[in-house]
């Protein structure tokens, strides 16, 4: 194995998250299978292509039966029917790999056969050059992964160190320095192995925590390419992990809106009174937790409106008491009354005219005016 040249990883249709996996498991498989993975351009290309997504599937489906055979390897959930290919299964795993480099014939692969296996219409599918200009940070955390750690200096913010395999970063002054930093840039001016001590683990941090603070504070001119441009809608899924992120009141307001309305870019900008770029640095850090979520909207056919009714106030019209019938006297034998006790019976007064009067209240008033009636009677009577 140690006459095999080095080969060079084409990785097609991966999302970032498992490129920068993917590579890190190359290296780690270099001692154990005498194949190297630094190749550039000039050496013959080994393709990782990931079918479950429409790039990875068009791209495979433009290769040959030789290139299948000799310089591809398919990524995916599940094997693909119809046909024997040589298959890495996510979620990705070493050995998995390491099954599927076994089978595959290096010393069968020549150059002819990287170059006709990458027609020029796939080419912007392939990975990505590297950036021009110089190295900024959110470039180092997204690049190939090292055995050892790395340190980063800057002349605008204070060193980094990049854990092994880049799975988290150690930080050497308060979180305050980095962000004041990162605002003035992002430039890396040195990456070299770190040979100091070991550090607290209190000062670690989180890489997509440095990823946060780069998108809200950077330069706009240096992130402008990774801020996404939304559609007239979006919304969250949920919320930031506020609890191991630096951050603000705003933040958190815009998030907790964006949670519970679908809002456009400029009606967010209006309701916290701040620019539109500041909202799509927002929208860019929650991004990178893959927080973000289009909103489409449908056309709903226009309700109809009813008008409401007026409501008309009825005055009750007076109740006029007609005269009752005399009523014949019946004298009961368990209570007589006397005419001096019938006299001091207060007279019943009438209702007011107009006054809605209860069904007790009638029957209370018609009983009162047959007792003054029958006082009356009792009067006359003895007056004779």
């Amino acid at each position: 194995m140690a006459a095999i040249p080095s080969y060079r990883a084409e990785m097609i249709g991966l999302s970032e998250r498992d490129r920068t996996l993917l590579r890190s498991l190359l290296q780690a498989t270099q001692s154990r299978t005498g194949v190297r993975w630094d190749g550039g351009a000039a050496h013959p290309a080994i393709y990782f292509i990931d079918v479950d997504g429409q790039a990875g599937a068009e791209f495979w489906q433009s290769l040959g039966e030789a290139q299948r055979r000799d310089a591809a390897i398919v990524v995916s959930a599940m094997t693909p029917a119809g046909e024997a290919v040589r298959r890495l299964a996510k979620p990705l795993r070493s050995a998995s790999l390491l099954a599927a480099l076994a089978d595959l014939p290096f010393g069968a692969v020549p150059a002819a056969v990287a170059q006709a296996a990458a027609p020029a219409t796939t080419a912007s599918r392939a990975e990505p050059a590297a950036p021009a200009g110089p190295l900024r940070l959110l470039d180092v955390l997204d690049g190939p992964s090292h055995a050892t750690a790395q340190a980063l200096q800057s002349p605008h913010w204070p060193d980094l160190v990049l854990g092994s395999g880049n799975r988290h970063a150690m930080r050497t002054a308060e979180m305050d320095s980095y962000i004041y930093g990162f605002a003035v840039s992002l430039e890396v001016s040195h990456v070299g192995k770190y040979v100091g001590g070991p550090l607290d683990d209190e000062l670690r941090i989180e890489l997509d925590t440095l990823r946060w603070l780069a998108l809200l504070y950077a330069p706009l001119a240096e992130i402008a390419e990774r801020l996404p441009d939304p559609p007239a809608r979006v919304r969250l899924s949920s919320l930031p992990p506020f609890g191991q992120l630096p951050h603000t009141l705003q933040h958190v307001r815009m998030a907790a809106w964006l949670m519970q309305h679908p809002t456009s870019v400029q009606e967010l900008a209006a309701t916290n009174e701040i620019d539109e770029d500041s909202v799509r640095r927002f929208l860019g850090a929650c991004n990178v937790f893959g927080l973000l979520r289009d909103v489409v909207e449908a056309k709903a056919e226009p309700e109809a409106i009813i008008a409401p009714q007026p409501v008309v106030e009825i005055e009750p019209e007076p109740m006029a008491l007609a005269a009752a019938e005399p009523v014949a006297v019946v004298a009961e034998e368990p209570m007589v009354e006397t005419s001096a006790q019938i006299e001091e019976a207060p007279a019943p007064v009438a209702p007011p005219p107009g006054e809605t009067l209860s069904v007790l209240e009638k029957l209370r008033a018609t009983r009162e005016q047959n007792r003054a009636r029958v006082a009356a009677a009792i009067r006359s009577v003895s007056a004779n």
